[in-house]
């Protein structure tokens, strides 16, 4: 089955936090894109697939990268979200990550396009 992907993942490893309802849990980035995350599930987390997720995705010392997701995809081990919110502040930490390692103006401003074109649809 192929598929096709708008949104390039870039694999990258930051210190990452899930949270939901007041209970937080430290988790392995898989890779991100310009419309979500992927994750290795913690051991032991309980929550709520309809509510949004909050995610925390520390660059560096006082830079970060939130996001309010959902589930879109769930397995065993990892579970896939996409963003829901994202403040300017983490949306331009997230666009210079994306430029850095794809490496290309032309994918980041085309994928930008299709995310606009995505929110504006809704």
């Amino acid at each position: 089955m192929t598929q096709h992907r708008t949104y390039s993942r870039i694999p990258f490893d930051a210190t990452t936090t899930v949270s939901q309802a007041g209970d937080h849990w430290p988790v392995q980035l898989v890779d991100i894109s310009l419309n979500g995350v992927l994750f290795e599930q913690p051991a032991e987390w309980l929550i709520n697939p309809r509510q949004l997720i909050r995610i925390d995705i520390k660059l560096s010392e006082g830079i970060h990268i939130h996001m309010d997701t959902r589930i879109v995809h769930i397995t065993e081990t990892t579970a896939g979200c996409k963003c829901e919110h994202i403040d300017v502040d983490s949306i331009t930490q997230l666009k210079r990550l994306i430029a850095l390692n794809t490496g290309s103006d032309e994918i980041l401003h085309r994928e930008l396009s299709a995310l606009i074109g995505e929110h504006t649809s809704q």
